[in-house]
């Protein structure tokens, strides 16, 4: 089996202005970031220029500026979690076990990892996927380093970095698991080896990692650290760990004024929980609507157009609200090559800039992308489909903003397990996403794509749309 699931891919971003590049709040601000590419800081930086008092005094401000953001922040100055839960502890020992059992199995393969079970699963499949291409990276640089260890010892270490990652990347990712956000880590004084490790995992999915040490370097402790990391080295050593200073108090924090406030409007990508407007069967009687009724929802059908590094426009397609605060489905193909995109709504002059995928799912044809905008949603209606049923498609077939066409439900075809609607009203390129409406006003599937022959187009049913959005709903 193959794994069409994508990983976020991290490049370390060489820096020597260190105190400023760790406020970058999002990816696409970095230079050669992307979509699923992301410029990450892993800074070693040891020793002290000023006297103490201002050196701590210079963590101190950055601590409360982090704490500020509009990210997630972990601040470390007494190293990882010691205390185990036992609990705990014995569902790692048996995810250690599956996954050394697969080991005596050969090389690990893509789709056995991909289907392993790790704990706590985020939220998003690209991170979730790369958290686990990202454990069995650490595990052999571990190897690599510790030829001669004990299987028990191996076990050990194994269950320590998944017990770590079930506690921390839910602090980091339960509630913020957009890859375009850069979360922050901040580790002060001496670190032990297993944590040195974890910090290398935690850059891999993407978190700014700054390792602080006015005493010493950590390079012999993981020779390999010096890949993983860069190093900015201060005129002086310290002859002992300076202890941090006491916790940054909720009134000093109140009276910093938010970060973002000073980003741009257009660039503020927030996590809020998305309200969708579902079908409830309790409801009034329903009516049909009138053809011209149903034509007035084109105002919650939008065109994508997807642009290439180079500001290219390579690609339009369609997309529908399904949110009132600005989240737009569509199809993955629609955004799968763009870097960035431009979101046009009937009536509005403006085009809305969208700089990542919230989420997608490549076996659905299904992507999520947050314009910041109030905007009005169709209802979804998730209830089965007759053939034989009335439809209509609003979309913008080459390049044609919202054309309206109508046609039935011609049957219901399954393509490598994946079960689509195919119906009779026209679509071409640029149909792509666009809003597949029953006669009642309700989105019922989002239209995907044709075969060859005449009026043989097809939808992706709104049960897979419901089921796709779900899986990031922010539930207690």
């Amino acid at each position: 089996m193959i794994v069409k699931t994508k990983y976020l891919k991290t490049m370390l971003l060489q820096t020597q202005n260190l105190f400023e590049e760790i406020k970058c709040i999002f990816n696409y601000e970095r230079k050669d970031s992307g979509s699923l590419r992301k410029s990450i800081l892993f800074c070693r930086y040891i020793g002290i220029d000023d006297n103490v008092q201002d050196y701590m005094n210079r963590l101190k401000e950055l601590d409360k500026y982090l704490q500020t953001i509009e990210v997630n922040y972990i601040r470390f100055t007494k190293g990882l979690e010691k205390v185990f839960d036992m609990d705990e502890i014995e569902k790692m020992k048996d995810i250690m076990d599956h996954y050394s059992a697969l080991e005596e199995q050969g090389s690990i393969s893509r789709y056995a990892l991909f289907n392993l079970n790790m704990g706590y699963e985020i939220k998003n499949e690209c991170l979730e996927w790369t958290k686990k291409l990202a454990f069995k990276e650490i595990l052999d640089l571990y190897d690599t380093n510790n030829r001669n260890k004990s299987k028990t010892i191996r076990k050990n270490f194994g269950v320590k970095l998944l017990f770590w990652m079930n506690k921390y990347l839910k602090e980091l990712f339960e509630n913020a698991c957009d890859i375009n956000i850069i979360h922050k880590i901040v580790f002060y004084g001496e670190i032990k080896k297993h944590e040195l490790y974890f910090l290398i995992f935690l850059s891999k999915l993407g978190c700014d990692i700054i390792y602080i040490n006015p005493k010493e370097d950590i390079e012999d402790a993981i020779p390999e650290v010096k890949g993983y990391s860069n190093i900015i080295r201060c005129r002086k050593m310290h002859s002992e760990i300076v202890q941090w200073l006491g916790e940054t108090s909720k009134q000093e924090i109140k009276n910093i004024p938010k970060v973002q406030a000073t980003i741009r409007k257009e660039r503020v990508h927030e996590r809020p929980e998305i309200k969708i407007n579902t079908y409830r069967p309790d409801a009034k009687r329903r009516v049909e609507k009138s053809y011209e009724e149903i034509a007035k929802l084109a105002e919650s059908v939008v065109m994508i157009q997807a642009y290439d590094k180079n500001k290219q426009l390579i690609g339009k397609g369609s997309g529908v609200v399904i949110s009132e605060d600005g989240f737009i489905i569509t199809n993955f193909h629609v955004v799968g090559k763009g870097v960035f995109f431009g979101v046009v709504f009937e009536n509005d002059p403006n085009e809305y800039m969208v700089y990542n995928v919230v989420k997608y799912h490549q076996d659905y044809d299904l992507a999520l992308i947050k314009v910041d905008k109030p905007t009005k949603p169709i209802q979804l209606n998730d209830k089965d489909l007759v053939r034989g049923q009335q439809v209509v498609a609003i979309g913008s077939p080459l390049g044609l903003f919202n054309t309206i066409s109508e046609g039935i439900v011609s049957g219901f075809r399954e393509f490598d397990h994946i079960k689509m609607v195919q119906i009779t009203a026209p679509i071409s390129p640029g149909s792509s996403g666009g809003a597949l409406i029953d006669r009642y006003g309700n989105l019922v599937g989002i239209t995907t794509a044709g075969l060859e022959g005449q009026n043989l187009n097809m939808a992706v049913p709104a049960q897979y749309v419901k089921q796709f959005i779900g899986n990031i709903l922010n539930r207690p």
